[in-house]
C-alpha cells in the first residue's frame, strides 16, 4: 500500500486493513478517522432510510449536516499520516541543535492539532447522533447506536495521539492547552454517548 501514490480512500478495504496491521502508517489516527466516518455513515443510514419512508425538513437538515461532516472528516486520515511522517522526520534529524528542536516543536503542534481536529469533528458527529435520535425509525436504531459507538471509540482512539505527542510541544502553556482540550472532548464524548445510547436503545 503506497501512501504517496494513492489516497487512503482509493485503497481496497483489505489493503487498508493489511497496511494497518503491518506498516508504520496508517496508524491509529488515520484508522480512527476511517472508523468515525463509517460510524457517521451508519447514523446517516438511519436518517436516509427513514427519510425515504416519511420525508421531513428537519430530518433532511440533519442529513445535510451529516454529509457536510463526512466531507470534512474524511481528509483528516491523510492529514494524520502526513503529520506523523513530518514529526518522525523532525525527530530523526541527525544534528542535535536549536533548529532540530524547533522543527520538533512545529511538527508536534501539527501532530497534536490534527487529532484534536478529528476529535472535534467526532464530537460534532456524536452531537448529530443525539439530534437524530427522534428522527430515526425504530428498525434503524441499531445502526444508529452502532454508529455512535464507533464514533465514540474513534474519538478516544485519536486522542491517544494527543497524549503521545503533547509532551513535545514547545511550552508548558501549549502542553496544558492541548491536554485541557483533550480532557474536555473525552468527557463530552462519554456524556453524549450515554445520552444517545439511552435514547436510541
Amino acid at each position: 500500500m503506497t501512501q504517496k501514490a494513492d489516497s487512503l480512500w482509493q485503497q481496497r478495504l483489505h489493503d487498508f486493513r493489511d497496511a494497518v496491521a503491518g506498516e508504520p502508517m496508517p496508524g491509529c489516527g488515520a484508522t480512527a478517522v476511517v472508523s468515525a466516518d463509517l460510524g457517521l455513515a451508519l447514523v446517516l443510514k438511519g436518517l436516509n432510510l427513514s427519510q425515504q419512508h416519511d420525508a421531513s425538513a428537519p430530518r433532511q437538515a440533519l442529513i445535510d449536516e451529516g454529509n457536510s461532516l463526512k466531507q470534512r472528516l474524511s481528509p483528516l486520515a491523510e492529514k494524520d499520516v502526513a503529520a506523523f511522517e513530518a514529526f518522525m522526520a523532525a525527530v530523526g534529524r541527525d544534528r542535535e541543535d536549536d533548529e532540530r528542536t524547533q522543527a520538533i516543536h512545529v511538527a508536534a503542534h501539527n501532530a497534536v492539532e490534527v487529532p484534536l481536529e478529528t476529535a472535534r469533528l467526532c464530537d460534532a458527529a456524536l452531537a448529530l447522533s443525539y439530534q437524530a435520535r427522534a428522527h430515526i425509525e425504530q428498525q434503524f436504531t441499531s445502526d444508529a447506536i452502532a454508529g455512535a459507538r464507533l464514533i465514540h471509540a474513534a474519538l478516544h482512539g485519536v486522542l491517544l495521539n494527543v497524549d503521545a505527542n503533547a509532551g513535545q510541544l514547545g511550552s508548558d502553556a501549549a502542553r496544558d492547552q492541548a491536554r485541557h482540550a483533550r480532557e474536555g472532548l473525552a468527557q463530552r464524548a462519554d456524556a453524549l454517548l450515554a445520552t444517545v445510547t439511552g435514547d436510541l436503545a
